[in-house]
């Protein structure tokens, strides 16, 4: 199961009508195979030259947003909202916060990579292909996701074991993990990752959180 199959049953199970994609890069991926009748892009290609509506880094784009600049409503909100962009922390944290703000009142927010296998592909260098990782780059989003779990207890937050890891955001309320990796060192994650991403199985999923 890919992270799209899992947004397109988050669409079909709860009539969702509007999509919001953050790092495309390549349409045909993931956006396109978004089934949903209102659906946005947002990339600012700096690799790969796609057709997107909106060619700004994810930052500008919000900021645009807010600021009236575009064709959309300030406080336009998405029900699906899915980042894929920056793999770096402290940009999918800007990221999840903006998001958030413009989520609608039972939306998803879901992300990529949130389950590095090792090490090496939770390195912060993308362009570091020396590693026996090689060319696969989860990067550091799973910082992301254990503080959220850690530091709020009015989300949802869980992550499907596929597709190198599946992360589901929305409004409610969980029991927060211990924020007891405050220097985010990989190999305590690593020994934790179950309870730091409440990592459950596609089964789980279908059967007790779609």
């Amino acid at each position: 199961m890919k992270r799209y199959d899992i947004i397109n049953q988050l669409i079909l199970k709860n009539g969702f009508t509007k999509y919001l994609e953050i790092g495309v890069r390549e349409p045909n991926d993931c956006f396109n195979l978004i089934n949903i009748n209102t659906k946005h892009s947002v990339d600012p290609c700096f690799e790969v030259d796609a057709q997107i509506d909106y060619k700004h880094t994810s930052d500008q784009f919000f900021k645009s947003l807010r600021d009236s600049e575009l064709n959309l409503d300030p406080n336009y909100k998405w029900d699906i909202i899915f980042i894929d962009g920056l793999h770096e922390s402290e940009q999918v944290d800007r990221d999840i916060q903006n998001a958030l703000i413009h989520l609608s009142q039972n939306g998803y927010i879901v992300l990529h990579d949130c389950n590095p296998p090792t090490i090496h592909h939770a390195r912060e260098d993308f362009y570091d292909k020396s590693t026996p990782a090689e060319g696969n780059w989860n990067g550091t989003v799973w910082k992301a996701i254990y503080k959220y779990r850690a530091t709020r207890p009015d989300l949802e937050i869980f992550t499907i074991d596929t597709d190198w890891g599946v992360g589901i955001i929305k409004i409610g309320s969980q029991e927060c993990c211990n924020l007891d990796n405050q220097y985010y060192e990989y190999n305590k994650f690593s020994n934790n990752r179950v309870n730091y991403l409440n990592l459950i199985s596609i089964d789980e999923f279908l059967k007790n959180k779609l």
